[in-house]
């Protein structure tokens, strides 16, 4: 194996370990590293329940993964392949860069579009909450 790929592999390898051992420390102590997206605007991103996902997928309960994250869910082989593409498979053996960018994108625009309906309840009450609050009060005919 050449000296560059097998840096990657064994790169890619410890990544694996990592995600494994945070996965299990979170098993174990409950505690998780939080989003911030969601802290600061009480949205969930693209990403929100990954961790959930695959602490699901680890237990082999894909009801349970496809809920926390459907879009990751479905889309995680494409994603996968495609770190393994862009990281371990050298440039110059590569056939499909052109068409690879193109579903990139469009991964990219999809990833985006699933964020915003996700999340589509949330905005629309934002947008017609109303700007000025009156409150209604009556005039007893003795004032006048």
């Amino acid at each position: 194996m050449p000296e560059g790929i097998r840096k990657k592999v064994i790169t890619v390898i410890f990544a694996g370990a990592a995600l494994v051992a945070y996965l299990a420390f979170r098993r174990l102590t409950g505690l998780s590293v939080p989003c911030f997206f969601h802290m600061i605007t009480g949205l969930k991103c693209p990403g929100c329940g990954v961790t959930r996902m695959l602490d699901a997928l680890l237990s082999l309960d894909f009801n349970k993964a496809r809920d926390a994250n459907i879009f990751l869910f479905y889309t995680g082989p494409f994603f996968a392949f495609e770190l393994l593409y862009e990281f371990i498979l050298p440039h110059k053996s590569r056939t499909f860069d052109k068409i690879n960018n193109v579903l990139l994108v469009i991964y990219c625009i999809a990833l985006v579009i699933f964020g915003i309906l996700r999340n589509a309840d949330a905005i629309s009450a934002f947008l017609h909450r109303p700007v000025i609050e009156f409150q209604h009060f009556t005039v007893s005919p003795e004032i006048l």
